[in-house]
Parts: C-alpha cells; sequence; structure tokens
C-alpha cells in the first residue's frame, strides 16, 4: 500500500468525495479550510501522481483532473490496522475503551459496533 502523509489523505478525501477532482476544486477545498498553500497542494499532487495515489485523467488548459488509484475503504482498512498495531500494539479493546472513555464512541456507534459484531457470528 501507498504510504501518504497527512497533508496527502487530506487531499485524498477531498478526490474521495467526488470520485475525481480538478487542481482547483481541491485548490477551492484548501482554501476553504486554511490548511495548505497553493504551491504545497501542486507539489503535493505531482507526488501523489508519482506515488500512483492519483492519476491525471484529463488535462484542458491548465486544468488538470486527478482519480484515485487507491480505494478509499481498502486505504482506511489498513490504515486503521496500522493504527492500531503501531499505537495499541494491536490492543483493539484498549483502544475502545479509550476511545469510550474520551467520549469519541457515542451509544449509537456501539449499538452499530455490536450489530456487525453479531453478524460475524
Amino acid at each position: 500500500m501507498v504510504k501518504l502523509s497527512d497533508s496527502e489523505i487530506y487531499i485524498m478525501h477531498v478526490i474521495w468525495t467526488n470520485g475525481e477532482a480538478t487542481s482547483f476544486d481541491i485548490l477551492d477545498k484548501v482554501k476553504e479550510d486554511k490548511k495548505l498553500s497553493e504551491n504545497t497542494v501542486r507539489t503535493l499532487l505531482a507526488r501523489m501522481v508519482k506515488k500512483k495515489a492519483i492519476y491525471i485523467s484529463s488535462k484542458t488548459g491548465k486544468t488538470y483532473t486527478y482519480k484515485p488509484l487507491i480505494d478509499k475503504n481498502e486505504f482506511l482498512r489498513i490504515e486503521g490496522r496500522n493504527f492500531l498495531e503501531n499505537i495499541y500494539e494491536g490492543a483493539i479493546k484498549c483502544m475502545l475503551l479509550n476511545f469510550v472513555k474520551d467520549k469519541k464512541l457515542s451509544r449509537d456507534d456501539v449499538n452499530a459496533l455490536l450489530d456487525e459484531i453479531n453478524k460475524e457470528d
């Protein structure tokens, strides 16, 4: 799996949200969130193309359209597993208990998890 920086993941979310995004779509979102400079975004996009995380699907004048080469759900699953291993040494119970203690998991979240666990039986 391709390794992406936090800034690259931010850009991937913009592209994943629409299935594709022009460089101007990405720049507009970045300006709205005040996250990255225009030059940084252009550098990151070039780097992401080189990493094969995205590709240029079309070019009209100076406007590039980018599409993802990485499936969002697969990426999130793998990154979630890596996070669990690296931070919690694989102890999912410990991670979930911390989320519950910090009120990051609502009752609805817990019920959804239980429903998913029960589907596995």
